[in-house]
């Protein structure tokens, strides 16, 4: 029996992977800002892709964004425990946490859910990079309790170039592109 994990309104469809986690980390990370400039921190892991890393050292960069690495074990995998202490660090100011589904390179599955879970308890919206775990392992979105899942179509059989954002009813982005900025031509 299928079972639907995600609404059809919680799909925004992107170029891959990387548009959607960029959509996802700079459109929390302003919207919680817009709502309390204080809320500048970004929880991650340092084995998460590129494409976070780089939107979240953007932020730090032009944005304030102050990153907050947490550790992980000899697998690649985070400790739920230093996960809830990096999180109790400063609720308050943090902004949101990402944390990838599984890892490319060594294998790691995160736990995702549990992650969702402390975030959720001091009121942290979860991202997750979902690109090497959609069609590998099972994932719902439904039920990990993340704001945000990023995933890519190639990785299960749509063409190069296709990707999706999820996102929850309940969360809020921001755009990741000011169009006020933009010329008309």
């Amino acid at each position: 029996m299928y079972k639907r994990q995600a609404h059809p309104s919680e799909v925004v469809l992107t170029s891959g992977g990387t548009e959607a986690d960029n959509l996802a980390v700079q459109g929390l990370y302003r919207a919680r800002r817009a709502g309390d400039p204080g809320r500048t921190r970004i929880m991650l892991t340092g084995v998460e892709h590129h494409a976070v890393l780089d939107a979240v050292a953007w932020l730090a960069e032009h944005e304030d964004a102050e990153p907050v690495l947490v550790p992980v074990d000899a697998e690649g995998v985070v400790d739920p425990a230093a996960w809830e202490a990096a999180l109790a660090e400063a609720p308050e100011r943090t902004a949101l946490a990402t944390l990838m589904w599984a890892n490319n390179e060594v294998g790691a599955v995160q736990p995702v859910t549990e992650a969702a879970r402390l975030a959720a308890a001091h009121d942290v919206p979860l991202h997750t990079d979902a690109v090497q775990a959609v069609g590998a392992v099972e994932v719902d979105f439904a039920a990990s309790g993340a704001a945000t899942l990023a995933l890519s179509g190639h990785k299960v059989g749509a063409p190069v170039g296709v990707g999706a954002l999820l996102v929850r009813r309940d969360a809020t982005l921001e755009p990741a592109v000011s169009y006020t900025h933009l010329r008309a031509h």
